[in-house]
Formats: C-alpha cells, sequence, structure tokens
C-alpha cells in the first residue's frame, strides 16, 4: 500500500483506527450500542462515553450522510414553531442555540435574520409580537434583540427585493452551522471520550434479551464481512431508517413520519444578497435564503415521502415551488432551472402525526423497550445534545438492572467539541489569521476557512506542510481548500470514499463552482488508501454519478 511520507500528527481517527474498532466491538462488551451516526447518534455517543459508558457506535454509510448534512444548516428556535404555540420546544431550541455558540464557536456563527412585511400593520404588528416573544425566551442569549426597519430601510438593506406592498420588515437575530461537520466533530469528541466507532457498518441483525448481552449483528460494508456487538443496551438513532430496523425485531419502534426538505444552490451573480432573509410564502411558510461565500442557498420544502430513504432526489416540483417563491419575491432576478449550480434533498424524521407537514411537532420521542432496546427519533439539529442527554438520562433510570457501574451525570453542556477551545473566537479568528497569512503562504480565504471549518485543529492541517510545501496549495485555481485537507480527512476523520471528503469533510460538492478538484482529491486519497487506479477512476465516476444526481430535477421539467 502506498503512503505519503507526510502523516497527519495525530492520527488517531483513521481507517486503521476503524480497523482496530471493528475488531473491538467482536471482541469486547459495551454498556451502550448506537447505530445510527447522524447527529443524534453521534450525541448520544459523546454523552454516554463523557458518563462512563462502554459504547460502540456503527453507521451503514458515512457519519452524517443522511439527514444530518442535508439541512437549512441552521441553529434556531424556530420562529414558526412559536406561531404553533411550542413555546417549550422554541424555548429549549433557544437555550441549545446559546450552549451551541460556546461548545463549536468555530462552527456556529450568529447571523442577522431579515424578515420582510407584506401583510400590512397587522402582519407587522403579529410578526413583532412573535419576535418580541423570541427575545424573551433567549432572554440569557448573547445575540442581540430584534429591530423594527420602515420599507426603505429594507430596500436599503435588501435592494433586489420586492417592492410592491411592502410595509416594513425586521432584523433578528440566529445562528448559521456547517451541519456536517457539527456531526463529524461530535463523533470525534465521542472517539476522544472512549467511544469505538465505526462508519460503514451497517445493522442485519437484533437479538434481544435472550442472554446477559443483547446482540447487534453487523455487515462491514467494504468487504461484506459480518460481527456482532454484545451490549447491554442497544439505541436505535437512525432517523428516517427506523422503523426499517425495528423489523429486525418483533417488536415494533417509534412510527416516524419523514418529509422532504429541498434545498437549491445558486452563483452570487444570479442571486445576491446582503444577508440572511426569511421569505413568506403563499402557503404561509418561510423560506430561508442564505448567502455563503460566492453562493446563495434556499430552502427549503416540506413535502411527505414515501419512497426509500437511501436515494432522495430533487424532483422538478420541488424546483418549481422554490423558483416561484424567489421570482415572486425578488421579480428583476428572473431564475430558472438553468440557474441552479447544485442542490440537496434530505428527510425529516419526524414522528407520525396527521395533518399539514409544515405543521407537525419537531420535538423528540424516546420509546424504552423491554430488554434493554431504547429508540429516539424526531427532534431538530439544534436539539440534539438535549436529546442525548434526555435518553441517557432515560436509559440509566429505565435498564440500571442492566448497566453495571456508578455513571457520571451529563457534562456535554459544558466541554467543548474538538477544536472548540477558545473563549473568544472572534478575536481568536482575527490573530491567528494576522499571525499565520505570512507565515505560510496561503490566503487569507483558505485560513480563515481552515479555523472555520476546524477550530484549534487547523494547526494539525497546517503541520502537514512542514516537509511537504506543496500539500498547503490550494486544491485548484480559487479554491479555498488545501491539500492538506484530504490528508487529515482520511487520516483524522475517517473518510473512506471521495464523496466522504467532497461531500462531509468538505462542502465542495454543493459549493464548488466546478475545476476537477475531484481527480485532485482522489489522487490523494488512493496514495494513502492504496487505491489501485481503476479504484481511483472508479471513485470519481461514482462521485460525478453524485454530481449528476443533484440535476434529476431536469428529467422532470416541461
Amino acid at each position: 500500500m502506498l503512503r505519503l511520507k507526510t502523516r497527519s500528527p495525530s492520527g488517531n481517527f483513521s481507517p486503521k483506527t476503524r480497523k482496530i474498532n471493528l475488531k473491538r466491538m467482536q471482541k469486547e462488551e459495551f454498556d451502550l450500542a448506537v447505530i445510527g451516526g447522524g447527529i443524534t447518534g453521534a450525541a448520544i455517543a459523546r454523552d454516554a462515553a463523557m458518563r462512563g459508558m462502554k459504547v460502540a457506535l456503527i453507521e451503514k454509510a458515512d457519519f452524517a450522510s443522511g439527514t444530518s448534512s442535508k439541512s437549512s444548516k441552521l441553529i434556531h428556535g424556530g420562529l414558526r414553531y412559536l406561531k404553533q404555540l411550542d413555546i417549550g420546544l422554541v424555548k429549549e431550541s433557544l437555550s441549545e442555540r446559546e450552549i451551541l455558540l460556546h461548545l463549536a464557536p468555530n462552527l456556529v456563527h450568529s447571523a442577522p435574520f431579515l424578515i420582510p412585511i407584506y401583510s400590512g400593520w397587522k402582519g407587522r404588528l403579529e410578526m413583532h409580537i412573535g419576535l418580541f416573544g423570541y427575545d424573551l425566551l433567549a432572554s440569557d442569549s448573547s445575540l442581540g434583540r430584534h429591530s423594527n426597519l420602515s420599507p426603505e430601510e429594507i430596500l436599503r438593506e435588501e435592494p433586489i427585493l420586492r417592492k410592491e406592498n411592502l410595509s416594513g420588515g425586521f432584523i433578528y437575530y440566529d445562528c448559521l452551522v456547517n451541519d456536517a461537520r457539527l456531526t463529524m466533530v461530535t463523533v470525534k469528541s465521542a472517539h476522544e471520550h472512549g467511544a469505538v466507532v465505526a462508519n460503514y457498518t451497517q445493522a442485519i441483525g437484533l437479538d434481544i434479551g435472550k442472554e446477559v448481552f443483547n446482540a447487534v449483528k453487523f455487515r462491514e460494508v467494504m468487504s461484506g464481512k459480518e460481527g456482532v456487538i454484545r451490549s447491554r443496551v442497544v439505541v436505535v438513532a437512525a432517523g428516517p431508517w427506523t422503523e426499517e430496523l425495528f423489523k429486525l425485531h418483533s417488536e415494533p419502534g417509534p412510527a416516524v413520519r419523514p418529509t422532504k426538505g429541498v434545498h437549491l444552490v445558486f452563483p452570487e451573480s444570479r442571486l445576491k444578497v446582503n444577508q440572511v432573509l426569511a421569505v413568506p410564502t403563499t402557503d404561509k411558510r418561510l423560506i430561508f435564503v442564505v448567502p455563503l461565500e460566492q453562493f446563495t442557498y434556499v430552502g427549503t420544502t416540506d413535502t411527505d415521502y414515501t419512497d426509500s430513504p437511501d436515494k432522495i432526489l430533487v424532483e422538478a416540483a420541488d424546483v418549481d415551488y422554490l423558483l416561484d417563491v424567489l421570482n415572486h419575491c425578488f421579480p428583476s432576478v428572473n431564475l430558472g432551472p438553468d440557474d441552479i449550480v447544485s442542490s440537496w434533498a434530505g428527510l425529516r424524521p419526524l414522528i407520525m402525526e396527521e395533518g399539514d407537514p409544515s405543521k407537525v411537532s419537531r420535538d423528540h420521542y424516546i420509546g424504552l423497550y423491554d430488554d434493554g432496546l431504547a429508540a429516539i427519533a424526531g427532534g431538530k439539529l439544534t436539539t440534539h445534545r438535549t436529546m442525548a442527554q434526555n435518553l441517557i438520562d432515560q436509559v440509566l433510570k429505565r435498564y440500571a438492572h442492566l448497566l453495571e457501574g456508578n455513571f457520571q451525570k451529563c457534562t456535554t453542556d459544558e466541554v467543548p467539541l474538538t477544536g472548540g477551545e477558545m473563549v473568544d473566537f472572534p478575536s481568536y479568528l482575527r490573530a491567528q489569521s494576522l499571525g499565520l497569512q505570512g507565515r505560510w503562504g496561503l490566503s487569507l480565504t483558505s485560513i480563515e476557512h481552515l479555523i472555520n471549518s476546524y477550530g484549534r485543529n487547523h494547526m494539525d492541517i497546517l503541520a502537514l506542510g512542514l516537509s511537504d510545501r506543496k500539500l498547503l496549495e490550494p486544491l485548484g485555481p480559487g479554491c479555498r481548500v488545501i491539500k492538506a485537507q484530504v490528508i487529515y480527512g482520511v487520516e483524522d476523520e475517517m473518510a473512506l470514499t471521495l464523496e466522504d471528503f467532497m461531500s462531509r469533510r468538505t462542502d465542495l460538492l454543493h459549493f464548488n463552482g466546478g475545476g476537477g478538484l475531484e481527480v485532485v482529491a482522489a489522487k490523494l486519497m488512493g496514495k494513502i488508501l492504496g487505491w489501485s487506479r481503476a479504484r481511483r477512476q472508479a471513485e470519481i465516476r461514482k462521485y460525478r454519478q453524485t454530481v449528476q444526481e443533484m440535476f434529476h430535477f431536469k428529467s422532470g421539467l416541461s
């Protein structure tokens, strides 16, 4: 197997670690086995490991490859939940927003959100009351309070907004997040606290309550080899795959109502906004329009979904809906399908309720079954940490007779995620950016990208360039991602496929702009992972197929 001379400094969450973990899973006995490597499963593993439990976690694909990398990338209270009088969920979400700002300050960033109002004084009054309540529920927040804007002030902020019937608007504050990287650092933090973790490891059988230890039969996806995890308690945290996993067990689990959320990405040259906008729709929803570097992404839809959760595609109807909203709100831009440069579609694993998908509760459900089988479903990205805390609290109480040992109380709200160990992130970012630009010869864009993506761990990536300066080069002209990130993605973040790196260790899949970066990344990954030329070409073809699938909607356009 070919190896690069330069290796990641820590190298403690690598493919080699994964092989060791798969062996450990079959030889050792665990207190808790978690099925699902999205944000909820990762948070459960981290919480349990930090309390002193012996934890195993398996994910059938890559970490965050499902719902957890396909959200609106917001950490927010949820204004519309306030309108639905779900006060408890909003308060919990706002509290968690503040906690996450401290746990992962490099990934969770506050931002102004602008809401234009087109429904006259009554609409302005209703929104003002709602935002006053939002501020009141977030009384301990470090973010600013909302402010009222006149129509003239709104148009100075966002001149391309529709002027007709504009009666004013508001600015309030919430947070943006890189959802895939938040999941990645949560998984890695669980690992650093002792959890035994493996991606591309699928649960194929459950044997519950027949012996002292429950059994999770698994298949290692890459090789097809099978094994068994023996654990006192098993937790299913599989999102849209929850019901599918419970088919492996005789007892039915929680009923899930998957709803589909679609986002579209446009180049800044076709849709330029100066801050996040929450624009109203004719069906009384809010669509977010979010600037991100040279792009603007827009979403989301909310429709029931009954097909396989393994491949969710953006359909023509999804695109038509979002384009209609955009062209109504921004009449001068005249956006069409050809302006879309990427897209994503994900599923919300909501708890089964009747009625309009947008009105179904975003609260979570915990099921505790006989003999040490538990499940969690529903919830929001924002509340993942407290969901995990609630589940482990209940597991320790319900299954005390199965678990041995005195486990600690939850401290996940106090201990930063890996890389997030800084008190004042804006000051840290400024100081590091100024100090590193001259020393390493990187663009300011690349340095800020590294610090935002990896926090304090960015120095591990830069250290790779000490013996090979070529690793500090960008993957391609104008690209903010450098070659050393590929090495780090494999050796320190368990990336096993090209798509793992392009889509989840970085966000190049959706915010790339082209340029054949996948070829450069595949060559670097192949050297570390020992890929043959044929395997490397296969990885490139598979990735390009994923790119093509982002434009599936064009096949349904008239």
